[in-house]
């Protein structure tokens, strides 16, 4: 293509030349009327070689506003290009649309990151030099929930929906600090942890301001001083349980048969207590292994509905001979992204916790309720057994915490760390004959 647009070139330049030579010829033989056609005909040729240039022209100015304004929808196609400079510029157009494609997909992955953080983000950009005309970069779900506001990305509209918030902090003279704030809500004193960072490029500088609450703080550094103790814990218990065990099962081969009867019968009677108990602890240790090490949820499509009744349908036989009336009656198929096994256990470990509330209660009953609103399914389910008393609400999330003889204090703690690796929350509400456990999934 690149040789036969030279080509053409090359044959324009020659028949002007020749018109060019025809015309001096007629004109020393003073015939004037061919002179005159000749010289039409030079004209009408330079006209057609200027037409030519001038598309040339527009396709390279083509290209570049393409370049200049990032739109690639009219694009030169490679295949096209009649020179090597039209060759080049279609190359050049081809990779900043590859990079522009590329940003656009980061930009989309960004975005998504910071909607999935449980930690409030808002993000301001102004002109590096001017230090003027505020610009909400980002902000996500988690920081207009906190603050009870609608999600505006333009900053003067934010700004009066937030004025507590920024008397607090100086969005004129931006600087890194961290700081607990407490902010009015709703006519409701809340604290936050506030931390704000300052970056700059070239042509932008950058406040970014992260926003916690304290009780997520709390919840933060307590679960891993929690993980960190298990983890001790269960190593050096396992180290130490695994000889014993191995040495009674050893032991009971070994009894010499000269001894006596009654001597033979208690040596293998405590043995046997050793190496069961030795088994039921590891067991017990391997339990609080699972709330350490719990897996990525593996998130699929499933109803909630009909994953409720199937954990119902486990304890059927349990309620029924306890006479707990289950009050479920949902017409809404309500479907959740989450991993239907995890799911699965929080409600396990709650319905249990119901039916060891219920004992010895009259009329007991245990009532679910499903609502999906603004993209928030919540689901509450609601028992009139014994309540929790006062003194131990703030140990009910606590591992190792239980009421019950044959209570191992994992199960809610478990379900708590299931939840908000979900990105949700649970929460409970008790009070005399009415206890409510609320799960929130995003």
């Amino acid at each position: 293509m690149i040789k036969n647009h030279h080509i053409q070139l090359l044959i324009r330049l020659v028949i002007i030349v020749i018109n060019g030579i025809a015309i001096f010829y007629f004109y020393q033989k003073e015939t004037i009327i061919t002179t005159i056609v000749f010289g039409l005909i030079l004209v009408f040729q330079f006209f057609l070689f200027i037409d030519f240039f001038k598309k040339e022209q527009q396709e390279i100015e083509k290209s570049i506003d393409c370049l200049l304004y990032d739109d690639y929808s009219v694009a030169l196609k490679e295949d096209k290009n009649k020179t090597t400079l039209h060759n080049k510029m279609a190359r050049l157009i081809a990779k900043y649309k590859k990079v522009n494609i590329q940003k656009s997909t980061e930009e989309v992955i960004f975005t998504n990151i910071l909607e999935s953080l449980s930690i409030g983000i808002l993000i301001l950009r102004r002109d590096n030099t001017t230090k003027k005309d505020i610009e909400v970069f980002q902000l996500n779900k988690a920081f207009v929930d906190f603050l009870k506001i609608p999600k505006y990305y333009n900053w003067s509209l934010l700004n009066q929906k937030i004025p507590a918030f920024t008397k607090l902090v100086d969005t004129n003279n931006w600087q890194s600090f961290k700081e607990v704030i407490t902010l009015k809500i709703n006519n409701q004193e809340e604290s936050f942890f506030l931390k704000t960072s300052l970056t700059k490029t070239y042509n932008y500088e950058y406040l970014i301001l992260s926003l916690e609450t304290i009780q997520q703080l709390i919840d933060k550094k307590e679960k891993e001083a929690w993980y960190k103790l298990m983890n001790v814990m269960s190593h050096e218990i396992i180290n130490t349980i695994t000889p014993i065990s191995s040495l009674a099962g050893n032991l009971g081969s070994l009894l010499a048969d000269d001894l006596d009867t009654e001597t033979k019968s208690e040596l293998k009677k405590g043995l046997s207590i050793i190496k069961r108990r030795s088994h039921h602890l590891t067991e017990f240790v391997n339990s609080y292994r699972k709330l350490a090490e719990l897996p990525t949820p593996n998130k699929i499509k499933v109803s909630l509905n009909n994953l409720i009744e199937n954990t119902l349908s486990l304890f059927e036989q349990q309620f029924k001979k306890a006479g707990i009336l289950i009050v479920f009656s949902n017409v809404k198929d309500i479907a959740i992204q989450a991993d239907k096994q995890q799911i699965e256990q929080v409600l396990i470990n709650i319905f249990s916790n119901c039916f060891y509330a219920l004992k010895n209660i009259k009329n007991p009953k245990i009532t679910i309720t499903l609502i999906q609103k603004d993209n928030r399914t919540t689901l509450k389910i609601t028992d009139n057994g014994i309540g929790i008393p006062k003194e131990i609400k703030n140990q009910i999330f606590v591992p190792y915490f239980t009421t019950r003889k044959d209570g191992s204090g994992i199960g809610l703690a478990l379900a708590k760390s299931i939840i908000e690796a979900h990105n949700g929350s649970i929460s409970f509400t008790s009070k005399k004959e009415k206890t409510a456990f609320e799960l929130n999934f995003n």
